[in-house]
């Protein structure tokens, strides 16, 4: 029987490890499988231009889940593998119990990119966490998600909580509460730790405006937190971390993961993105965490590793505009730091996003690495730095997929994603299985990324297609390159 072509894409990337991953912690190590791990990773929760995490609204459709957006992460993925990195961090992966097999599909690709999973539980930054029902909910919940994905070898640790301690940071129940999930976690899955992040306030306004780890008055020092693992902590000062590291080793005697770092790419005294000045910052932010990992350096060296913020921008941040809008608006303001004090909240990423057509089309979005992604790239995966930009030996780095295939005509579209190499031109041409012209696209890249074009099953005269087999030729060009592809597309009523 012939196969389609989404279950050839899935025996393709078919699982490459062969057993369970046991994950646990030794003094301050992290050791995956018996040996020492650190982690180099991303903060993973792209979402296309047009679209919100939350609720819609005005220009924002939502709330945008990005694993069950196959064709992005699966896009995603190796250009994260080609940066050196080995961890994804995510947010609040295991608050959709209803979509369990859209996340298996996200540990399988994970496990095929070889990229462990962080996996992230949020708790609501205004739950009252003394209230019995909404502990009794949580704890379903985050242990229900715990038993379905527990076994899966992609699964590197649990994360319960993001920054709590900045609207609950006066609150004993959450830290007992935490201590509880922890317990709990645990007992289910003796095979992966627990852990929890911490954020800092640098500005005020926050209940607490630094840490709370190793405080005894709210119950978060180490005799209290018997069951945590592992503190994360989210930090930004600068092009150095000003001696938070050897602060928090004398806080606690649990390993540290630097859940959050990085910089924006926009510059205030320029009025406009500045990737060198980015690039400056995430530099020295990596050396001085791997200056001070647990894996290579014995006495207080207290870290693991760390996850840069961020993958992508997201354009819905910004409370002051809408989902179309690349705003402008600073999350926070070090007076400090006198190269670019602002740091704009939507323009965290190694990669710019940027709609297709955010009108018609807002979940079209394409990618392009900033020079944060060479630099990083040059830390974690030297070798894989020639791979990415002009010096590549081919305009598409990967073969360009096609999803869903088959695809609903009139009713959906089928998203092609290339991830290129180069500055030129990506164009396709659809021909019916008897070889007549029926329509074509074109994008221009600007660089090194992921670039999309939809086809929704139209002729180039505005007219649905009949159902049947149809052929794609893709076409990549450039003043190094050319190069084509082809790919088989199905239409279905």
């Amino acid at each position: 029987m012939k196969r389609s072509l989404t279950a050839l894409l899935v025996a393709v990337c078919a699982p490459v490890f062969a057993a369970p991953t046991v994950v646990t912690v030794s003094g301050r190590r992290l050791l995956v499988n018996g040996q020492a791990f650190t982690i180099q990773g991303v903060d993973y929760s792209p979402t296309p231009v047009g679209s919100t995490v939350q609720n819609p609204s005005t220009n924002c459709s939502g709330p945008y889940q990005w694993w069950t957006d196959r064709p992005t992460y699966v896009a995603d993925f190796p250009l994260i593998q080609k940066l050196g990195a080995n961890t994804i961090r995510t947010y609040s992966l295991l608050n959709t119990n209803s979509q369990t097999s859209s996340v298996l599909q996200v540990l399988d690709q994970a496990q095929a990119d070889h990229l462990y999973v962080v996996m992230g539980y949020f708790v609501s930054d205004f739950s009252n966490l003394s209230d019995p029902a909404i502990q009794t909910q949580i704890q379903n919940e985050l242990l229900t998600s715990v038993n379905n994905y527990k076994n899966h070898p992609a699964v590197l640790m649990w994360v319960i909580g993001n920054e709590q301690n900045l609207n609950n940071g006066d609150n004993s129940a959450w830290y007992m509460f935490l201590n509880t999930l922890a317990g709990q976690v645990k007992a289910a899955d003796p095979n992966h730790p627990v852990a929890s992040v911490e954020g800092e306030c640098p500005q005020g306004g926050c209940a607490t405006t630094s840490f709370n780890v190793g405080n005894a008055t709210v119950q978060a020092d180490d005799s209290k937190m018997t069951h945590l693992d592992i503190w994360g902590v989210t930090a930004y000062r600068g092009k150095t971390f000003e001696r938070l590291f050897q602060t928090l080793a004398s806080s606690t005697t649990k390993p540290i993961l630097v859940a959050e770092f990085g910089k924006d790419a926009y510059r205030d005294s320029v009025g406009r993105e500045d990737q060198d000045m980015q690039a400056s910052y995430i530099g020295p932010q990596w050396q001085e965490i791997s200056a001070n990992l647990s894996a290579a350096t014995a006495g207080s060296a207290d870290l693991i590793g760390g996850t840069v913020f961020e993958w992508t921008d997201e354009w819905w941040q910004d409370t002051a505009d809408d989902c179309l809008t690349h705003g402008l608006q600073f999350l926070f303001s070090r007076p400090d730091d006198t190269l670019d004090p602002n740091y704009q909240t939507e323009w965290f990423g190694l990669a710019s996003v940027s709609p297709i057509d955010a009108i018609s089309n807002p979940a079209g979005t394409n990618r392009a690495l900033r020079k944060s992604y060479t630099t990083l790239q040059g830390f974690w995966n030297p070798g894989g730095a020639a791979a990415t930009g002009s010096g590549a030996g081919s305009f598409f780095s990967d073969t360009v997929h096609n999803y869903p295939n088959p695809f609903r005509i009139g009713a959906e579209a089928t998203k092609f994603v290339a991830l290129v190499n180069e500055a030129g031109t990506f164009d396709i041409r659809i021909y019916d299985a008897g070889g007549q012209f029926v329509t074509s696209f074109r994008e221009d890249t600007t660089g090194a990324g992921r670039y999309e074009v939809n086809w929704d099953g139209h002729n180039h005269q505005g007219a649905d297609v009949s159902p049947g087999l149809y052929i794609a030729k893709i076409h990549g060009h450039s003043p190094q390159h050319d190069e084509t592809q082809y790919r088989r597309v199905v239409g279905v009523k």
